[in-house]
């Protein structure tokens, strides 16, 4: 940054020292130091600057300049505001305001959020007394330059006055904050992109803890904890502080949550290397998620101390609410008295207790329970009354806070050694949202959720499983085997048959169980990458199950970990596929067989509700052309209604075939007859010909966009082209073509990004499909073009900058490409399976390898996890046949390999 020459020396002065120790930063010198070093050179400047101002006027007495807030802690990042207070002992004079411009207007001038106030002690006072927010800023005050006696009236009066008056109510405002923080923020020790400062276990516990022990201090009635752990509090603040300035070094702005895409950068800026299996991004992760719930930990334990000590909680005797279970102002508690033998013989008595009353837990009960599993460790993970109250306990907590303070206190770990293996295992991806183990409790929340709610469209299936906990079980041990290399679903599936072994489960228990665990991938990975009209793989999952209490349970934990994986991982049109799936498997085994109802029938039925509905717009030989010419899967796959939808889009693209044709010159299109040349055997085409009709998705999630034209080689691709191009992502395709030419595409898409102007949104793209038809629209060039637009960034790009070549090929984002091309999923297709990073017009690229190798793709199947695309085409060779050809399946992986830049 160019230092302007206009401003005055102090000010010159102070960005350059800034930008120095912003440089010092980034190199990895400044480390936990900056902070305070930052906060030392706005000291210096604001000395400078008065200096500078007693110059120009003479000087000026009577006040004080205060830092408040994380300025006043000593605490700034590169981006934090400065708040900074011009105290005056009666009402401001008039020349205040003139003081106030002088020392913050070159501030301003080099970019730094002020936020200042100039008042008189009274109005201090009185704003305290009305405003905690206010209150919070005075406790973190410290005096920079001026009268210091000034500012001493205010923090005695303050201490005097207000403290006394306002620290039962402020307690009382922080309690409710934090609740608020919770909802908005989460636990930030659980969230793979936590947020740094309002987070639960963030910058805010450590400030609360402070404003309350300096309070409590006050009071006189406190006992401070032991050094140890304020110490080990101080070095896990230093560490967020350490990560958030190079956020805000990195981002270039002010920022508190730590997103995906700069915490691989992050963590080798601090050091953080690879270890035992794990990248080093993942070790930084999991040490900064640990530190976050270390500060929460402390805070929890601290806070009913202080809460007694400011007069919010009343310190009054417990009340039996159970057998050895208490009530106490702060939550649930052993009851006292109870020797450690018989408090362990209550542990789940005492956690059953919070979920059935829904009272929270007393911290001091979740540190003994931490205590007590950490003694009778080795009796707790043999137990099975234990595990059975665990069940009970977990499937019933639909809150999740119970199942919390399981993990936090290190009960769960105790147990299930098992378990605590991957309780804070951190994978890097864009995919999921938490560590392991709290994935795992959230999926089993999700149930127990799903259980207590009568509204919720799993409701019926969890209350009809005839062994929930199995399911509760299977759920959560259903990552356990991730963290030990591939195939975590097969590892984890050995893991817990020794693990239930120990407790003694019968060997139908474990081998459930076992099954939820190796299968729990099943059904999300069958309904997003097979073709669902094929009878054979409703065939396939009908007989993986079994039984249909097996399906349902398949069911329940898909829905669950999807849920607790993240946004991406369970929206409408992943949903509805899996219920198809589902139905699809239920429905054979209902039947008691592995067949479907017979195909002739079902064509039949549809051929005649389709020539019944098609009567008032299609003359009767045209209807029963078009059904001749139609694929068989067609008539299996839609619903009569979608067909004589799309009969009406094929009226429509041959009146615009006429049109177009009529107005090309003579002899440039195609002459009826030709092969391409008539739809439904009587118009002539003409290129550019194309008919879109788009529709919110029946299943919800997203849209489903009808296409209708003649079948031109490079079709498909043009049509994923264009709507790359407009920033419409393709998440299934069925491409179903006629005898005559005509093709009918249907695709699955995500919404447009502007829901207000979708129409006008999808004329453009079938303007755009027309023009790139007509060879007026460079779909090469233009997708170039957007990759490299900064406007297309994504998760990991610098710079924004996409399909510059280089690692990753034109427009890769690096990473690795695999490509397989096999015959056995399908009777009648050859699949090709993709795996590569998400790009802009990538299933363009794909589609345009494939139409140069004259394949007809037929079903497309498109997921994204996080920052890869996981894509699978079904596809017939150009003489309508699988790829049989050993050389010329070589040929298809090394092509598309090319071209996705290996």
């Amino acid at each position: 940054m160019t230092i302007p020459d206009h401003l005055p020396q102090s000010a010159r002065a102070f960005a350059a020292s800034r930008q120095a120790l912003f440089a010092a930063l980034d190199a990895g010198e400044a480390g936990a130091a900056f902070v305070a070093g930052l906060s030392d050179l706005a000291d210096r400047y604001f000395g400078e600057r008065l200096a500078e101002y007693g110059r120009e006027t003479g000087g000026r007495r009577g006040f004080s300049l205060v830092a408040v807030g994380g300025y006043g802690r000593r605490e700034l990042c590169p981006f934090s505001d400065l708040d900074v207070l011009l105290l005056f002992p009666g009402e401001p004079p008039e020349w205040a305001g003139e003081l106030a411009r002088f020392l913050f207007f070159p501030l301003w001038d080099l970019g730094i959020e002020i936020g200042h106030g100039v008042r008189g002690v009274d109005a201090c006072l009185e704003l305290a007394g009305n405003d905690h927010q206010v209150l919070a800023s005075f406790l973190d005050a410290r005096h920079l330059w001026g009268d210091v006696r000034i500012f001493r009236e205010l923090t005695g009066r303050l201490e005097r006055e207000a403290y006394p008056e306002r620290r039962a109510a402020f307690v009382t405002w922080l309690a409710e904050g934090n609740v608020r923080r919770g909802r908005a923020h989460g636990e930030a020790g659980a969230l793979l992109e936590p947020q740094l400062k309002e987070g639960l276990g963030g910058l805010r516990d450590v400030h609360q803890v402070r404003w309350l022990s300096y309070l409590a201090g006050l009071a006189g009635n406190y006992t401070a904890p032991d050094a140890e752990a304020l110490a080990a509090l101080s070095r896990d603040a230093a560490f967020l502080l350490v990560v958030r300035c190079h956020l805000h070094r990195i981002g270039n702005r002010k920022s508190d949550k730590l997103p995906f895409e700069v915490q691989e950068r992050i963590a080798a800026r601090l050091g953080f290397t690879g270890r035992d299996g794990a990248l080093g991004v993942e070790v930084f992760l999991a040490d900064l998620l640990r530190r976050m719930s270390r500060v929460k930990t402390l805070r929890e334990a601290l806070w009913p101390g202080l809460a007694v000590a400011l007069g919010a909680l009343s310190d009054s005797p417990p009340e039996m609410v159970g057998d050895g279970v208490a009530r106490r102002p702060d939550g649930l508690d052993f009851a006292p008295g109870l020797g450690d033998g018989e408090a362990v013989s209550r542990l789940f008595l005492l956690f059953g207790t919070a979920v059935r009353t829904g009272e929270p837990l007393a911290f001091a009960a979740v540190r003994r329970a931490g205590e007590l599993a950490g003694r009778f460790g080795d009796r707790l993970c043999a137990d099975p009354a234990a595990l059975a109250s665990l069940v009970g306990i977990l499937a019933a907590d639909a809150s999740g806070r119970v199942a919390e303070a399981l993990f936090e206190s290190g009960v769960l770990a105790a147990m299930l050694p098992e378990f605590a293996r991957v309780g804070h295992l951190v994978k890097f991806d864009l995919y999921h949202v938490h560590p392991v183990g709290r994935h795992s409790l959230e999926a089993v929340r999700r149930l127990a959720e799903a259980g207590a709610s009568p509204e919720n469209r799993y409701h019926g299936l969890f209350s009809g499983v005839a062994h929930p906990d199995r399911l509760i079980l299977g759920t959560l041990f259903h990552d356990i085997g991730k963290g030990l290399g591939g195939g975590h679903a097969e590892k984890g599936a050995g893991i817990v048959r020794t693990a239930l072994a120990r407790f003694g489960a019968d060997p139908e228990t474990i081998e459930e169980v076992a099954f939820l665990v190796r299968e729990h991938l099943y059904l999300a990975d069958t309904a997003s990458r097979r073709d669902l009209s094929d009878r054979d793989v409703a065939a396939a999952c009908a007989a993986r199950a079994g039984t249909m209490d097996r399906l349902n349970m398949l069911l329940l934990l898909t829905y669950a970990d999807a849920r607790a994986t993240g946004p991406s991982a369970w929206t409408g049109w992943k949903e509805s596929l899996v219920w198809e799936l589902y139905r699809r498997a239920a429905r054979m085994l209902a039947e008691g067989n592995l067949f479907d109802e017979h195909d002739a029938g079902r064509m039949l039925r549809t051929r005649d509700r389709v020539r019944a509905a098609a009567k008032g717009f299609m003359p009767e030989e045209e209807v029963e052309a078009c059904l001749d010419r139609m694929p068989p899967r067609y008539l299996i796959a839609h619903a009569p209604a979608d067909i004589v939808r799309h009969l009406g889009m094929v009226v429509r693209l041959r009146q615009e075939a006429r049109e177009l044709a009529a107005r090309l010159p003579r002899g440039r299109g195609p002459a009826a007859g030709e092969a391409g040349g008539r739809a439904c055997g009587r118009d002539e085409y003409a290129p550019g010909a194309v008919v879109l009709e788009a529709r919110p998705a029946p299943g919800g999630g997203g849209h489903e966009l009808a296409v209708a034209a003649q079948e031109t080689p490079g079709l498909f691709a043009v049509l994923a082209g264009v709507l790359a191009l407009h920033d419409i992502n393709i998440l299934s395709a069925e491409i179903f073509l006629w005898e005559d030419g005509t093709a009918i595409y249907v695709f699955g898409v995500s919404d447009p990004p502007d829901a207000l102007y979708a129409k006008e949104l999808w004329t453009r793209v079938a303007g755009a499909v027309r023009y790139a038809l007509l060879g007026k629209l460079a779909l090469e060039y233009r997708l170039d073009q957007k990759r490299r637009s900064p406007l297309s960034c994504r998760p990991g790009q610098p710079n924004g900058l996409i399909g510059s070549g280089g690692p990753g090929g034109p427009g890769g984002s690096g990473g690795s490409v695999a490509v397989q091309v096999e015959n056995k999923a399908s009777a009648l297709y050859t699949l090709i399976e993709i795996s590569a990073p998400d790009r802009v017009g990538l299933l363009y690229d794909i589609a345009h390898v494939m139409a140069g190798l004259r394949l007809e793709v037929r079903l497309a199947k498109v997921d994204t996890l996080g920052e890869r695309a996981r894509d699978v085409f079904y596809v017939r060779g150009a003489d309508g046949k699988k790829i049989e050809d050993a050389g010329q399946a070589r040929e298809i992986e090394a092509a598309l390999m090319h071209r996705l830049g290996c």
